[in-house]
């Protein structure tokens, strides 16, 4: 999948087999697929996984209810457009995002305070003949100068695409730094699952696994294969005597494996949280 501001591939669609999702079709009509779907970013453009759906077909498989499609742009979180090998457009799925003229250079540090006058609805003249006292409520919002117009062709969204809604991706990747951070950390360190909790594992098809490294007899697991998809249930216990608590799940499928990370947070270990401080403030 690509967007139109970035050269390069964007974003993955993975398909997950063994499901009965809806496949909208072209005629308005709720059909049937046999797969839902993970849309994974390549990187920090967006956050690691923008949208997924174990309900619905692929975005792709929706698109080619509408013709011969070559490639998938997705332009907003649930928009995807379907180009043809000419580089056309076919059709889209999802609310086509408007064109924004007026967007200012640069976005106000803090919003502009103003007022409204107005009388509360229902209010009539009291019996004594003194009328309602209007009432000041504050607003926000000054006259925006931005309007919303509809793209007069595909080549125009691709060329203004970028400039367009410079603001709105910048923030987009400002959201998605975090999540990146911690998907580096995880694949370094592997990833925490507290003593005495459970943690899911689902397997990408029927499979077998083994558990290693120094944490491995600190954990119980259980494969589970039926109903599908297959899935591995990890129940960690670990004190704060441990020294070393990472394991590594290995999983073997029929042409394929994974190798999974993990370590343990051992009982009564202390754990210090901090807030982080958004574009709209503190975010736990």
């Amino acid at each position: 999948m690509y967007r139109p501001d970035l050269a390069d591939i964007a974003y993955w669609e993975i398909e997950i087999a063994g499901l009965t999702t809806v496949l909208p079709t072209r005629e308005g009509k709720a059909g049937r697929a046999d797969r839902g779907f993970i849309v994974v970013a390549t990187g920090g453009h967006d956050v690691p996984v923008p949208h997924f759906s174990l309900d619905t077909a692929p975005p792709s498989r929706q698109l080619e209810q509408l013709g011969a499609i070559d490639r998938v742009v997705k332009l907003d979180a649930l928009c995807y457009a379907g180009l043809d090998d000419r580089g056309d457009l076919v059709g889209h799925i999802g609310t086509m995002p408007p064109k924004l003229t007026g967007m200012p250079d640069a976005l106000p540090k803090r919003l502009p305070a103003g007022y409204a006058t107005t009388v509360p609805a229902g209010a009539h003249d009291g019996e004594d003949g003194d009328k309602t006292e209007p009432q000041r409520v504050r607003t926000s919002r000054g006259k925006s100068v931005v309007e919303l117009q509809e793209w007069r062709s595909w080549n125009e969204i691709t060329t203004e695409y970028a400039d367009c809604y410079r603001h709105q991706l910048a923030a987009l990747a400002q959201r998605a730094q975090p999540r990146w951070e911690t998907e580096k950390l995880t694949e370094e360190f592997g990833e925490g699952i507290h003593s005495g909790a459970t943690h899911t594992v689902w397997l990408l098809e029927e499979g077998d696994f083994t558990i290693e490294g120094p944490g491995a007899d600190l954990v119980a697991a259980e494969l589970n294969p039926q109903p599908l998809p297959p899935k591995l249930v990890l129940r960690p216990r670990a004190d704060v005597s441990a020294k070393d608590t990472s394991f590594e799940v290995h999983l073997r499928y029929a042409g394929s494996e994974e190798r999974l990370r993990y370590f343990i947070v051992p009982d009564q270990a202390p754990s210090t949280t901090v807030n982080r401080i958004g574009p709209l403030g503190e975010e736990l």
